[in-house]
């Protein structure tokens, strides 16, 4: 981040904790203090603007069942940039919505870096298939009609 000055990083998420803590005293320990922005937790118009107005959403858990702030980000045509611990994964990848790397520290350097090394003129088209990707995998009514499908689908085979 040092070498890239026009970053800035918005760490959104609750400040109450030992872990958001040890990262507070990191950011100043390198000095960053001044390029990080701790919002604590958002809600409302302040999340759904603040995914608006982001570059991208960055993820790189080790495990995350689901992944609401990643549909979140998604809804609102922002990339994300995730782990493929994060079980939506596979959707995200598919639909060139973001970028997935390993969940190690290797893998989420990869992953900023990839992102970063991209042409921006390509930003707009990652935006576009976000969006895309939210509508067409976790919209609801897009989640209502596989469901409903999954249900016929079983219902014809148990009449066989």
């Amino acid at each position: 981040m040092k070498n890239r000055p026009e970053l800035h990083l918005v760490m959104a998420g609750p400040l109450d904790n030992s872990y958001a803590a040890g990262l507070g005293r990191l950011s100043r320990e390198l000095d960053l203090e001044t390029r990080v922005t701790w919002t604590g937790m958002l809600s409302g118009d302040l999340k759904w603007s603040a995914f608006r107005a982001a570059e991208a959403s960055v993820l790189p858990s080790h495990q995350e069942n689901f992944g609401v702030s990643v549909v979140e980000a998604l809804a609102c045509g922002c990339p994300v940039l995730i782990s493929n611990k994060v079980n939506i994964w596979r959707e995200i990848a598919a639909a060139q919505a973001g970028l997935v790397k390993n969940d190690d520290l290797e893998g989420t350097l990869h992953l900023l870096e990839s992102w970063l090394a991209l042409d921006r003129t390509t930003h707009p088209i990652f935006a576009q298939n976000a969006q895309n990707c939210f509508e067409n995998h976790f919209q609801m009514t897009a989640v209502a009609d596989k469901f409903v499908s999954v249900l016929t689908a079983s219902r014809s085979k148990k009449s066989i």
